[in-house]
């Protein structure tokens, strides 16, 4: 995988930064594991611990808790090569990206930009995108992600946890279900609890924990991993 500039830097516009530093390599994406496989590796690790102690003190210290959250790594759905799963107004799918393999790019009047970042050996690269019509929100604290990445990679969580930026966070929507190959987020309380994982984080005074809904679809009696799993 190809590192993005974002990973250690501020954010520049598209004119500012070289193709080959911004690239998106679909198996970024491709390569994470289910929503069930992923909390297994999760439970294993015994990540809560680090993630609700030394991770959470890490973004409250560098005061970066209203930007970005820590992510549990998985896959929706299988989507293909040119394809970027994106996300517009609380939900995300698939978005044809053919065009190019810049990991900013233009569409629709806006800007497609990187919004969750795994680790690529010591770099943060992209793996899910956002769309604006406007202004687009950026990592800007190198101590930040170097000491996360060294925490991350201490604790063998680099494969498990990954960055989310906040911009589009709705504390009143905090569960993603997935119908098809479209992710979209809902109230607390519309699927039963026991049916929900929790994967993104969000420190402050009260944390809050987003949930995915996880699912197997059938087809023609077999399972079929397109949705948040089959595990």
């Amino acid at each position: 995988m190809a590192p993005v500039a974002a990973s250690f830097g501020t954010l520049p516009t598209l004119d500012q930064v070289p193709d080959a530093l911004t690239s998106y390599d679909p198996r970024a994406y491709d390569s994470l594991p289910s929503l069930g496989s992923a909390f297994e590796k999760f439970q294993q690790s015994n990540a809560l611990t680090t993630v609700m102690g030394p991770i959470r003190d890490l973004f409250l210290r560098y005061n970066v808790n209203k930007d970005l959250g820590i992510a549990l790594l998985h896959k929706h759905f299988p989507i293909l090569p040119k394809h970027r799963l994106v996300d517009s107004r609380n939900m995300s799918a698939p978005w044809d990206m053919s065009h190019g393999t810049n990991a900013i790019a233009h569409k629709y009047d806006g800007v497609v930009w990187p919004r969750s970042f795994r680790l690529n050996e010591r770099l943060f690269v992209p793996y899910e995108f956002g769309f604006s019509d406007a202004e687009f929100p950026s990592l800007r604290n190198q101590d930040f992600l170097v000491e996360l990445s060294l925490l991350l990679h201490e604790r063998k969580l680099d494969k498990v946890l990954g960055i989310r930026v906040l911009d589009q966070h709705n504390s009143d929507l905090p569960v993603e279900v997935t119908e098809g190959n479209v992710n979209m987020m809902i109230r607390r309380g519309t699927v039963p609890d026991e049916e929900l994982i929790p994967a993104p984080w969000v420190f402050g005074y009260e944390d809050e924990a987003c949930h995915c809904k996880e699912f197997c679809r059938v087809d023609k009696g077999n399972h079929v991993e397109k949705n948040h799993s089959c595990g």
